[in-house]
């Protein structure tokens, strides 16, 4: 079956609040159709983000404390409780309508868990789902957390993914709610360092195969210039 085209934009290391931005734009412009199909990857510098059905209370520090280890707190408006990325930890949100891929919110969720394993098992780390607990699981220790939001049937938000990130913050939070969750991360359990590049690819070549799309490479100003132009031609009909 031929692949159908998508983009592919990966936005490096960034502040969380501005590439909060660009999907947040991005992803109206997709529900609006100005924008096709596109996946957003970034790693970001130290934030917890705390889910719709977060609470503050699962940090378990002050704030004057988190802020003299340089670490923001950001509410956002994905499922779940409060998260920590870091470089070191590849975030992927992809913006898919859920009709194009033939499935409902449940069914793309549990698949991202999919996606996660399979990237996972291309490096030799055996990884698994745990009932009652979303992500990818290295036995007890949790590597990979899922996190969606849907609207009108498009998707923003994704997965995140610890390829080698600082686990010490991953203590000073109940991750997703839950107390004294143990984190582990891809270098912790090979031993040695992996190329965040090479988890790029893995994460890229697995998601075209699962949901059948053949990724494009595109810029951040080729992406707003794209919702730029849409919006300029349709204030022009007006």
């Amino acid at each position: 079956m031929k692949k159908r085209k998508a983009f592919w934009l990966d936005l490096g290391r960034m502040p969380y609040t501005p590439a909060f931005d660009i999907q947040t734009d991005l992803y109206a412009g997709r529900i609006h159709g100005q924008v096709p199909t596109i996946v957003i990857v970034q790693e970001n510098d130290p934030v917890f983000t705390i889910g719709r059905t977060g609470s503050r209370s699962n940090i378990l520090i002050p704030k004057e404390k988190l802020e003299s280890l340089g670490i923001e707190i950001v509410e956002v408006n994905r499922g779940g409780d409060v998260t920590y990325h870091a470089p070191g930890q590849i975030i992927v949100s992809p913006l898919f309508y859920l009709g194009d891929i033939d499935q409902n919110a449940n069914q793309y969720f549990h698949q991202l868990e999919d996606l996660l394993i399979s990237v996972l098992a291309r490096f030799e780390i055996a990884s698994g789902k745990k009932e009652g607990y979303p992500g990818a699981w290295c036995g007890e220790e949790k590597i990979g957390a899922v996190g969606i939001a849907v609207r009108h049937g498009y998707t923003c938000h994704g997965f995140s993914l610890n390829v080698n990130p600082d686990l010490y913050p991953f203590g000073l939070i109940n991750p997703c709610g839950v107390q004294q969750m143990p984190v582990t991360s891809m270098e912790k359990i090979l031993g040695c360092g992996v190329p965040g590049q090479m988890v790029r690819d893995a994460i890229k070549e697995e998601m075209g195969r699962m949901f059948g799309f053949e990724f494009q490479e595109i810029t951040q100003e080729d992406a707003l210039r794209m919702l730029k132009n849409t919006t300029a031609a349709e204030a022009a009909e007006c």
